[in-house]
This record gives C-alpha cells, sequence and structure tokens, in this order.
C-alpha cells in the first residue's frame, strides 16, 4: 500500500511540472518531503537527512556547473564563440549544405562547454541567421541547431561530474559510452542530413549583411586561432590528462582570457563569474531539490517499500532493458518519470540502490534518454527560444524530432545492452 502511495506522489508532482502549475524547482523539494512522509519516515530524519544533507549532497555538482557557466561567459564575453561561428561560415562559402554542417561542428563544438539559456541564445542568434541567410529553411536551421547542440552536450564534462557524483562512475568510464553515443548520434544526423538536403532551397529565407548578427551592432575583436580550442581544453585536462572538473574549467576560463584580452583579465574573469553564475542559477536551484530527491529515495523506509514494486521488472534482461528505457523514453519529457532532471532521478536512483542493473549500464540507459529529454522537451528553456527565433511552435520541434531522437537512443540502448549486460 505505502509503495503505491509514493507512486502517487510521484504522479501527482508530475502532473503538476507537466501542466505547469509547479515549476520543478519547489515541485522536487516537495516531492522529497512527501514521499519520506508517505513511508513513515520520522520527523527529525526528514529534516536532517532529506532538507538539510539532502540540500548540500551535490555541492561538488553545483561548483562545477557554476565553473562551467563562467568559462562559457569567457568564450562568449572574448568573442571566442562569434569567431568559431563565423569561420565556420567563411569555410562553407556558398554551398549550403557545407555551411550546415560546418555550423553544426561550431556549435557541438561550443557546447562542450557552454550551459545555459544564455549560451543558446548567444550561439543561436549568430548562427541561426547565417543558416538562414544561405538557403536552409527556417524551421530546419532551428532543428540542425538543437542537434548540434545536443551532440556536443554529449561531452560537457559539467554533465559527466552528476553522472559521477550521482552514479558513482569513473569519468573515463563515463567518456567510453559518451564517445560511443556521440558516434551513434553522428551517424544518425548523416542521415537526417541527407533527407534534410532535398529541402533546401536554391535561396535565403531572409538575408543579412555581415555585421547584422553581431551583438549591440559593434563588430567583436577577432581571435587568434588557438582560441578556438579553449572551448575543448576543459575535456582534454579532465578526460585525458585527469584534472579535476573544476579546475580544468578554471584553466580554461584562464587561458581564454590570455590568449585573448590578456590586458583585462580581471574584469573578464570577474565579469564572466557573476554573469555565469545568473545563467546557471535556476539549474543550481534544481540540484538543490535533486539532492533532496535522492536523500528522500535512499531512505530505508522508502527503499523497503518501493522495492517489490520496482524489483519486479526484470532489467537486465537485455530485451526488456531496451524496451523499457527506449519505448518509455518520451516519459523523460514535461519533467516526467525517467526525466533524470527531474522525478526521474528517483527512479533511476532505486534502480542503482536495488541494484536491478549494473552501474554502466544504468549510465547508458539515462545517457540515451537524455538525448530524447534534451531536442524534444517543450518544457526546455531552449526549446521555447529556438522555436520562438524560427517562427514554429515548440511543440512542433517535438514532433518532427521525437521519432528520430528516440530512434538514437534506442541505439544507444542496444549498444549499452551489448556492452554492459552480456552473462
Amino acid at each position: 500500500m505505502t509503495a503505491w502511495l509514493i507512486v502517487g506522489v510521484f504522479l501527482i508532482f508530475a502532473l503538476l511540472m507537466m501542466s505547469r502549475r509547479m515549476p520543478a524547482i519547489l515541485a522536487l523539494p516537495a516531492m522529497a518531503v512527501c514521499v519520506a512522509g508517505v513511508a513513515r519516515a520520522p520527523l527529525s530524519e526528514i529534516l536532517q537527512q532529506v532538507v538539510t544533507n539532502g540540500s548540500i549532497r551535490l555541492a561538488n555538482q553545483y561548483l562545477m556547473v557554476v565553473a562551467g557557466a563562467m568559462l562559457g561567459r569567457v568564450v562568449m564575453q572574448t568573442g571566442i564563440a562569434e569567431s568559431m561561428i563565423r569561420r565556420a561560415a567563411e569555410y562553407g562559402g556558398d554551398r549550403p549544405m557545407v555551411v550546415a554542417l560546418t555550423m553544426m561542428v561550431a556549435v557541438a563544438w561550443l557546447f562542450t562547454t557552454l550551459t545555459g539559456l544564455g549560451a543558446i541564445i548567444m550561439v543561436g542568434s549568430l548562427a541561426l541567421p547565417i543558416l538562414m541567410s544561405i538557403g536552409v529553411p527556417r524551421k530546419l536551421s532551428g532543428i540542425l541547431f538543437l542537434l548540434a547542440f545536443a551532440l556536443g552536450f554529449v561531452f560537457n564534462i559539467g554533465m559527466w561530474g552528476f553522472y559521477q557524483g550521482t552514479f558513482g562512475i569513473d569519468p573515463r568510464q563515463i567518456r567510453q559510452f559518451a564517445a560511443l553515443l556521440a558516434l551513434i548520434d553522428i551517424l544518425a544526423l548523416a542521415v537526417f542530413m541527407i533527407v534534410a538536403s532535398r529541402r533546401m532551397s536554391n535561396y535565403g529565407a531572409w538575408m543579412i549583411d555581415a555585421g547584422e548578427a553581431e551583438s549591440d551592432g559593434e563588430r567583436r575583436r577577432g581571435v587568434p586561432l588557438v582560441a578556438l580550442a579553449v572551448p575543448v581544453l576543459p575535456l582534454v585536462l579532465h578526460a585525458w590528462l585527469g584534472v579535476p572538473v573544476i579546475a580544468a574549467f578554471l584553466i580554461g576560463a584562464i587561458c581564454g582570457v590570455l590568449v585573448t584580452r590578456p590586458a583585462e583579465m580581471v574584469r573578464q574573469l570577474s565579469s564572466a563569474a557573476v554573469r555565469g553564475l545568473e545563467d546557471v542559477a535556476p539549474a543550481v536551484i534544481l540540484m538543490v531539490g535533486i539532492g533532496m530527491l535522492l536523500n528522500a529515495t535512499t531512505l530505508p523506509a522508502v527503499k523497503a517499500s518501493l522495492a517489490p514494486v520496482i524489483g519486479s521488472i526484470n532489467l537486465r534482461n537485455p530485451l526488456t532493458y531496451i524496451l523499457f528505457f527506449g519505448l518509455l523514453s518520451p516519459l523523460s519529457l514535461y519533467r516526467g518519470p525517467l526525466n533524470p532532471y527531474g522525478i526521474g532521478i528517483g527512479i533511476y536512483l532505486l534502480i542503482r540502490d536495488l541494484n536491478l542493473l549494473p552501474p554502466l549500464a544504468l549510465l547508458a540507459a539515462v545517457m540515451s534518454v537524455v538525448q530524447v529529454q534534451n531536442i524534444c522537451d517543450p518544457t526546455n528553456t531552449h526549446n521555447v527560444w529556438v522555436a520562438n527565433y524560427v517562427g514554429m511552435r515548440v511543440e512542433d520541434l517535438t514532433r518532427q524530432t521525437i521519432f528520430f531522437k528516440m530512434a538514437v537512443c534506442a541505439i544507444g540502448l542496444l549498444a549499452g545492452a551489448y556492452l554492459y549486460l552480456r552473462v
């Protein structure tokens, strides 16, 4: 009976978030307290373990996100992002497909580091007008931009830190599956581009001059070629040299300023720190709620209640594993029960704590499901901004990408089952 009451709490808060009656930053802490209360955990345990300890459980991950946002701001403020986008456009010349491909490479490269709506707006305001001006249809431009963003986000080490802290997985193992998932994404994107090329016209949706896409109407100073390596410097430092994530981000930020604006070191870094924190403040607050929910789902009373329900699913069977996470991947939308940035984190943690899957198989499932959530969720602020910019309904963006990303998710799950569930 208690198990179904807990499931009911999950469903109630899921509906509140899906209907936008309660934002996730409030729903997750409230859900954590309600789950613990329904399981009859003592009040003192709820206040100490769930509220107090839970709020700081992901403290390391908060700092990773903030440090990553600081680097992202350096990349934007110093003109590195703009230079990369413009170099990609110049390389393509007057060939729409080549421009589209190089632009997607540039966007993916940038989002290995950049995070937040501010970065989406800044990079999108540069890339989207260029794509549309050389003949890529407006709606297709928005879809290509989001697909490139999602490809780069596979390698975002800020998210790697979240996976590492939540599931206790070595960064080198995260890197291995991330590389495989990115390869699947690239192959799928190639197929998408071949199909999409038939929809490209020989004329632009509208034209822009060279200076129109620049912020505040001013042309930024050029940056040296070596500066274009700054966005992926933290990835190299962390994944291949073992530098801690926060230190890797800070080194990247300092190097970014040194190679572009050394005379403005203090001003650029202090501004990047403040504005970067503003960019990710909603994500940090959300992670406070996730930490509370993490602790709530690991309370002995909660685990004992839910174990019979979730434990009845044989996720170690490769076919069940693929079908369960693949067919149900749309439940990651609207902050649903498979969304790792919402109530889904409780489900994934129960799977971990009940040992229903090996840690790496669970990681593969989460990263594959995120492929759907990151692009198709209408509640994503970046989806809303892109849809508005290219003149389409955000629900149409979901409709045009959902089956494509579900296929990518299914192939990722197939790879995860082969690698981590073989007997």
